[in-house]
């Protein structure tokens, strides 16, 4: 029997950056994974399960062009996962259905086109070594 899902939004691993209401720089993180239900990042900030964030965050989509789209969301902490001197912070939107439906066709558009991947993967990464150690 196969696992059922229970996610009700499909996700995507991506980079996505993310500035938290109160920080000056936008955070780029490069391990999280966004729906149109959440999103997931790493943050030296620790919060608790439960609290509501304000944060600012940036999908990119590629048409003939890469673009950027930012979103505003307050969204409420929901898992906390320390990882060495960072949090990895799990939040769920707490957002309009249109702002809703506009990350879910980002999500759509980078699964189609595989923008997940801004590295090569790993028999690639290995054959491009090979290839620079004979020449």
């Amino acid at each position: 029997m196969g696992k059922l899902e229970k996610r009700k939004y499909r996700r995507v691993n991506t980079n996505v950056k993310v500035k938290l209401s109160g920080d000056a720089l936008w955070i780029e993180c490069t391990t999280s994974d966004v729906s149109g239900g959440g999103l997931c990042f790493d943050t030296e900030r620790q919060f608790a399960p439960g609290d509501i964030v304000a944060l600012q965050f940036m999908l990119q989509s590629k048409t003939e062009k890469r673009a950027n789209v930012h979103f505003f969301a307050s969204a409420r902490v929901i898992r906390i996962i320390p990882k060495g001197d960072a949090f990895r912070t799990a939040v769920e939107f707490i957002i309009d259905e249109n702002i809703r439906e506009e990350i879910i066709k980002l999500v759509k558009i980078i699964n189609s086109q595989n923008l997940k991947v801004d590295r090569p993967n790993t028999l690639d990464a290995v054959l491009l070594k090979i290839k620079q150690t004979q020449s």
